[in-house]
């Protein structure tokens, strides 16, 4: 099922997500939503993460519900976490998540699709909710540029850790070639 019909709805997800960060003292440094599902790479204070996500969830379904007059479920299970224990796996994460339009074909370079937090990490718009400082810090000299150098590089590479981070995330479809 799709989780936002219109441009106004990716909107609202990301208004409520802003606001329940915020509330909540979490760290965004980066996400992206795609049409049926969402990645965030996401610092969390005090709370633990599952209610956090119940409210996210529990609040944008009642405004989905409300606007296209749905009953039912609007997300089909439970959302799945991972642990992020390293410094290569938070710049990993970050990349796969970054690339998700990309590798699903929907654009073809990740600073063209509106509804991720790429744009904000190299500079070039502020969602006003990301966090760019701790991800562009691993990269010395011309940070943003080293950065898109990252993400950008095609030559798999970091098709090991892709695939670890895909089968964490329990997204089992393979990703198409570039």
């Amino acid at each position: 099922m799709q989780l936002y019909d219109h441009e106004s709805d990716y909107q609202v997800f990301l208004a409520a997500m802003k606001y329940l960060f915020g509330q909540y003292g979490c760290i965004l440094h980066a996400y992206c939503l795609m049409t049926n599902h969402f990645h965030f790479l996401l610092e969390t204070g005090d709370t633990e993460i599952a209610q956090i996500m119940k409210q996210l969830l529990h609040d944008y379904a009642m405004f989905y519900n409300r606007k296209n007059q749905y009953k039912g479920h609007l997300f089909e299970g439970r959302y799945v976490s991972c642990l992020v224990k390293d410094d290569t796996y938070f710049l990993q994460t970050g990349r796969y998540i970054h690339l998700n339009p990309v590798k699903a074909r929907i654009v073809s370079m990740p600073e063209a699709y509106p509804w991720s937090s790429y744009r904000t990490v190299i500079g070039m718009s502020d969602d006003g909710m990301t966090r760019k400082e701790k991800t562009l810090s691993y990269f010395r000299g011309n940070s943003i540029y080293r950065y898109r150098e990252f993400i950008e590089d095609t030559s798999n590479k970091y098709a090991v850790t892709e695939d670890e981070i895909r089968k964490t995330m329990g997204e089992d479809e393979l990703w198409l070639p570039w």
